[in-house]
C-alpha cells in the first residue's frame, strides 16, 4: 500500500510541475490559461479565477493546463496560437524545462545525503586488475575513457559498459600532477554475487578469476524480510581500481549535482542511441508499472530508502524532461520542432496538418505504452 501511494505522489508530483511549467510561462507572457487541473478525473475542488479554472480532481495520475487558442482557432489576441513564436516556443518548453530543474535540484539533497561520494580519482589500485601492470598510479585522476569526457565517478561505469570479452585493450587519459598522460589498458573481467543472508549481505567479488569474500552488515533497520534469501549476480568488464571519496561541501554541492545531472542526461541519449541502433529491445524500457516497482524496492530498502526514493524521483523527473523535448509527434518536442519549421519557413504549417501528424502520434504512442506495460506485467510474472 505504501508503494501504490508513494508511486502515485511521485507521479503526481512530476506530472503537475510539468504542468505548472506550461501555466506559468503562459500566464508571464500574456497568454490566457482556461483551465490549471491537478489530478485527472471528476472535480474535487473547482475555483472559477478571472480567467483561469482551478481544480482538484480524483484520480492522482497527472494534471493538465489548457490554454485558449492551443489546439484551435480563436480571435482573443490572448491566444496561444495569436503569439508571437518566441513566446509559444517558451511556453511549450517550459514543462520539460521544470523538470530538468526539479531534477537538478533534487540531486543537490541526493548528493549531500551521500557524501562522502565516490570521484573519479584513484584511491587504491586492485592488484587483481590488468590496470596494475599499466602505469596507473594512486591520485590519478580519470578524465576520459575512449575518448569520452568523464566527470564523475559514475560516468566510468557509462563507458567500461561498452567493453567485453573482444575489448582487448581501452584508452584512458588520466590527470598527474596537472599533466595529462595516456595509457592504454586491459579491461579487467569482474564477477560479483551478492547474497542477502539474516545477519548481512554475503559479497563475492571475483576478479580476473581471483576470488575476494566478504560480508558487509545492514544499516540501521535491517533489511525487509522478503529480500533475506534471495541473490543477483552480475558480470562485466571495469577499469579496476577504488575511487577516492570525497564530503561534500555547501561549495561542492552545486557542481556535483551538475554532474550528476548531466550523467543522467547521457545515460538517456546513450540509452535511445541503443535503441535505434538494435543494442537493445523493446523490453529494456519501463512503464509504470517497471517503475512502480522500482518505487517499491527503493521504499523497501531499510534505512536508505528516502535516499533510494529521492534518486529514482530525479532520475525520473530528468526522463520525463528529456523525452518531452523529443521531436515526437504529440509530445512538446514535436511541438517544438513544427515551431522550427515554421521558423525556417517563415509561415506556420497549417493547423490541420499539424493536427493530424500529433494525432497518428498520439496513437502511436499508446499503442508503444500498451506494449511497455505488457511487457512490465510478464516481467512480474515470471520473476
Amino acid at each position: 500500500m505504501v508503494t501504490v501511494i508513494v508511486t502515485a505522489v511521485v507521479f503526481l508530483v512530476m506530472i503537475t510541475l510539468h504542468e505548472f511549467g506550461h501555466f506559468a510561462a503562459a500566464k508571464l507572457l500574456g497568454v490566457k490559461v482556461l483551465e490549471f487541473s491537478v489530478g485527472m478525473g471528476p472535480s474535487i475542488i473547482k475555483h472559477q479565477g478571472k480567467k483561469t479554472l482551478y481544480a482538484l480532481r480524483l484520480l492522482p495520475i497527472g494534471g493538465y493546463c489548457r490554454l485558449e487558442g492551443e489546439d484551435s482557432q480563436s480571435s482573443d489576441p490572448e491566444a496561444f496560437l495569436n503569439q508571437k513564436l518566441w513566446k509559444r516556443f517558451v511556453i511549450v518548453s517550459a514543462g520539460a524545462v521544470i523538470n530538468i530543474l526539479l531534477g537538478f535540484v533534487l540531486f543537490m539533497a541526493v548528493v549531500k545525503m551521500m557524501s562522502p561520494i565516490a570521484t573519479n580519482v584513484i584511491e587504491k589500485i586492485d592488484e587483481r586488475a590488468h590496470l596494475a601492470e599499466a602505469g596507473v598510479m594512486p591520485g590519478d585522476k580519470v578524465i576520459s575513457v575512449n575518448g569520452h569526457k568523464i566527470s564523475i565517478y559514475n560516468d566510468i561505469g557509462l563507458y567500461t559498459g561498452e567493453f567485453n570479452s573482444e575489448t582487448k585493450s581501452a584508452e584512458i587519459i588520466v590527470k598527474r600532477n596537472g599533466e595529462k598522460i595516456k595509457i592504454n589498458i586491459v579491461p579487467s573481467l569482474s564477477e560479483l554475487t551478492v547474497t542477502y543472508n539474516e545477519n548481512g549481505a554475503e559479497i563475492s567479488d571475483t576478479v580476473n578469476g581471483i576470488a575476494d569474500n566478504y560480508t558487509v552488515e545492514y544499516g540501521k533497520g535491517g533489511l525487509p524480510a522478503e529480500m533475506i534469501g534471495k541473490s543477483y549476480s552480475e558480470k562485466r568488464y571495469i577499469i579496476g581500481f577504488e575511487a577516492r571519496r570525497d564530503d561534500i561541501t555547501v561549495f561542492s554541492v552545486i557542481p556535483q549535482a551538475w554532474n550528476y545531472t548531466r550523467y543522467v542526461v547521457k545515460s538517456i541519449f546513450t540509452a535511445i542511441g541503443d535503441m535505434i541502433l538494435g543494442k537493445t529491445g523493446l523490453n529494456n524500457l519501463s512503464g509504470p508499472v517497471g517503475v512502480a516497482g522500482v518505487i517499491g524496492e527503493a521504499v523497501n530498502s531499510g534505512s536508505d530508502s528516502l535516499l533510494n526514493i529521492l534518486f529514482i524521483v530525479a532520475v525520473l523527473t530528468l526522463n520525463l524532461g528529456i523525452f518531452n523535448l523529443l521531436p515526437l509527434p504529440a509530445l512538446d518536442g514535436g511541438r517544438l520542432f513544427f515551431m522550427l519549421v515554421e521558423f525556417v519557413r517563415g509561415k506556420p504549417v497549417p493547423a490541420e496538418k499539424e493536427g493530424l501528424v500529433h494525432t497518428i502520434g498520439l496513437v502511436l504512442l499508446l499503442i508503444l505504452a500498451a506494449v511497455v506495460c505488457y511487457s512490465d506485467i510478464m516481467k512480474l510474472i515470471v520473476r
